[in-house]
Parts: C-alpha cells; structure tokens; sequence
C-alpha cells in the first residue's frame, strides 16, 4: 500500500487488483444488472422513454465523455482537438432535417432548454402565454417564467377536441397581446394549428415551439414543421419520439434570436455540454435522416392501432373519432380502477406506462405510447396484442401473472433496436 502526501492531506492507495469494489459498489452494480433484467421482460409503452442505437451507445462510452470543449477567452483549453467537428456535424445535421438556419446542442435536457429560451426571449414584464398543466403544459415553463415576468396567462384550450382554442386566443390577444407564446405540450395527440395563430399573434410575436415530445415525428415529416408554419424557435428534448440520447436542442431561422440564445447559453445555464451525448445526437440524427421517415410513420400507425384495439375492447380512449395524430394514447382508466392502481397493474404484468393529467378530462389517466415498441420492430399486429394484454389487466379476465408472462414472451421475440445503422464490430 503507497502513501502520498499533498499538502495537508494525506491520501491513500491501493493496489487496485488486491481490492474488492465493496458493499456499496456491488449494491450499485446489483440494482443496474436487476434493472436490466426486469426491463428486459417488460414492454415499454412510455412515451417519454426510448433506445439508443448501438452506434450511439458507442459513442456515449468513448473518450468524449472524459473532455471539455471550450472556445471561451477566460480559459482556453487545447484537450479538445477533432472534438469541435463533433458539435459542428450535430448542428449541420439537425440543420438539414428540420430546415433551421442556426441550431445550438448545447443544452443538456429539454427542461435545461426550457430555461435558456425563457431566460433569452422573455423580457422583464412581457406578456408570456402559455399552455396550463391541466391542458398538457409541462410544468417547467411557467416556473421559468415567473422569475421574469407578472404578466402570465393560460392559452385557452379546447378540451373536448384537445387543441388550442383559437377563437378563445383571439379574444385574448385582443385584450393582452402576446409578447410570447410557449407551447410547452407535454400531452399532445394533435398538431398545434400554428399557421392561425401566429396570424392571431401578429408578426412580432416570439413563438416558441417545444417538440420533447414530437421531435422525431417531425424529422420524418409526420406531423407539422413548425419553422415554417409560424414558430420562431423549435427546441426540445431529443430522447422521445426522437430516439437519441437525453440531451436538448434549439433551433431557429433567425439569427438575432439565436444570438441571445448563445449569450444566455453561456454564461448561466451551461458550460460542459457533455460532448459524449452531442456525439450520441449527431448519429441518431444521421440515422434519422435514412430511416426517420419509415419509423415516425410506423410509430404514429402503431399508436393508432392500439389506440382503435383499446377502444374497439370497450376502453375509454381520448381523442374523439381521430384517436390521436401523433406517438401518444390517452385512456381514461375510471371504469376500472383509479389511474395510480391501474399502472400498478400494468407494472405487475410487465407493461411500462405512465399517469398524467388528461387534457380532455382534466382528470389523472393513463398516458400510452409507442416509440419505443416502434424502435423494437412491432407493428400493428403488435399492437393488437398489446391492447389485449392491457384490456386484460384492467378487466381483470387475466391474471396478473398469465398477462405478465405473455408480455414477457413478446419482449423477447423483439429485442433488437431497429431503425438504425449497424452495431460498430468488436475490435
């Protein structure tokens, strides 16, 4: 055993190959491998949650993620070398698929983005609107906001259709114009009718565009493009329908916006901006643009398709006749079971979702999706099954346990992510 002094400590080490990892570490290692197994034989129908391709698990493993990045006068760091076309290659990237002009990957999550924007194009004392929790905004935005404005309203909402309610919009920008509009939707089946409200908004109006959620819909073309249908800022996180690693991104045409973006990027909200994951993004976006659109078209038919399955079982799917346009199911549980004990059941029998606050009820039920499946290769047929086990479930005409190993026998039969180049060979 070596000591060594420094200063006033004294620090000890070990031979690493004469040390057990201890009871702490193998507790760590133990609760990792136990996850990895239970979700193994669990399906995921989240629609938060998806899987990194091999290639970009890869990447996220290098030695990107021991290194900085900075281009910054205090501090000039010369580790990075090649690093700086990392960041360049993920910004033009992104570029060509969403048709913005200035694209930042800095941010280290969609909430980090939520901060940065706000922070960037809200003025002291602004009219900010956006979409109340109850209506499917995420709860970040108003937060955000309140640090630099009085001067908050809630987008009306139409419940019953799940959208914006323009007519209501219309009577309120005319008593409030808005300075900006945040459409956070954390709960989203339709696209946002933006074109009729950025003409309700008038030309001065900054709106901001979250796509978390339908990021990757968007890359494939299946859902709305926000930069050209009126927003001036599209941003998110990029770890939902958009399968990369969890990370955010802000994009925009419009360079004096993005100028106060980067301002308020650094200093503030971000220095490291975990290169590991920039490197991550840059080649699922890659991947994006080969296989974006074939998978964004079949995660929206495979959520349309458990959406008509559930409904068709006599389950109270949201979304009136059209069900949803988008990788989300919303289910109102009430007949069954309250929504907390029906994804209790849904746990047990090894069927990942999540409760949420239903637009349409305004009321807690149970929020579906499929990006994750999607990845995974099942389609509709799939998705019939998926509906049955989950009708079964909440029915209770299965036990928990019959379901949970059915659930298993399919997650087996689709481990592979799809979608995606080939895993890097072993070297």
């Amino acid at each position: 055993m070596a000591q060594v002094a420094h200063s006033n400590l004294r620090i000890v080490s070990r031979d690493p190959t004469n040390v057990a990892p201890g009871a702490n570490v193998e507790r760590v290692l133990r609760a990792v491998a136990q996850h990895a197994d239970y979700r193994a034989g669990c399906v995921g129908l989240v629609p938060t949650e998806n899987l990194l391709s091999p290639l970009a698990r890869s990447v996220m493993g290098s030695d990107l993620s021991h290194r900085y990045l900075f281009q910054n006068p205090q501090w000039r760091y010369v580790g990075g070398k090649h690093l700086s076309e990392v960041e360049a290659a993920a910004q033009e990237i992104a570029s060509e698929l969403f048709g913005a002009a200035f694209v930042n990957v800095r941010p280290l999550s969609g909430e980090n983005c939520t901060n940065i924007v706000i922070h960037a194009v809200v003025e002291r004392g602004a009219m900010f609107y956006h979409l109340g929790m109850h209506d499917g905004g995420h709860f970040a935005a108003n937060s955000v906001a309140e640090r630099m404005t009085d001067r908050r309203r809630l987008l009306p909402y139409d419940a019953e259709n799940a959208t914006i309610d323009l007519e209501g919009c219309a009577r309120a920008f005319a008593g409030e114009p808005p300075d900006v509009i945040y459409l956070d939707a954390s709960m989203v089946l339709f696209p946002h009718p933006l074109s009729r409200l950025r003409e309700l908004a008038g030309p001065d109006t900054i709106i901001v565009y979250d796509a978390s959620q339908v990021l990757g819909l968007i890359a494939g073309g299946t859902f709305q493009d926000p930069l050209r249908e009126g927003a001036d800022i599209l941003a998110g996180s990029t770890h939902k329908s958009l399968p990369g690693p969890q990370k955010g991104i802000i994009m925009t045409n419009r360079a004096d916006l993005m100028a106060r973006v980067e301002a308020t990027i650094f200093p503030g909200h971000v220095s490291n901006f975990h290169l590991h994951h920039v490197a991550a993004l840059a080649v699922t976006l890659a991947e994006t643009q080969v296989f974006g659109v074939d998978y964004a078209r079949q995660t929206l038919a495979n959520a349309h398709a458990l959406g008509s399955e559930l409904r068709r079982l006599g389950l109270l799917v949201q979304g009136g006749a059209r069900l949803t346009a988008s990788h989300q199911v919303w289910l109102d549980v009430a007949d069954h079971a309250t929504p907390d004990e029906a994804v209790d059941r849904l746990h047990a029998a090894h069927l990942i979702a999540n409760v949420n606050v239903i637009p349409s009820l305004r009321a807690k039920g149970l929020r579906l999706g499929t990006p994750e499946v999607t990845r995974l290769g099942m389609r509709e047929a799939e998705m019939r099954t998926l509906a049955g086990l989950v009708h079964a479930t909440l029915a209770g005409t299965l036990s928990l346990e019959a379901v949970g190993a059915r659930a298993s026998a399919l997650a087996e039969r689709f481990r592979t992510v799809r979608y995606c180049f080939p895993e890097p060979a072993a070297a």
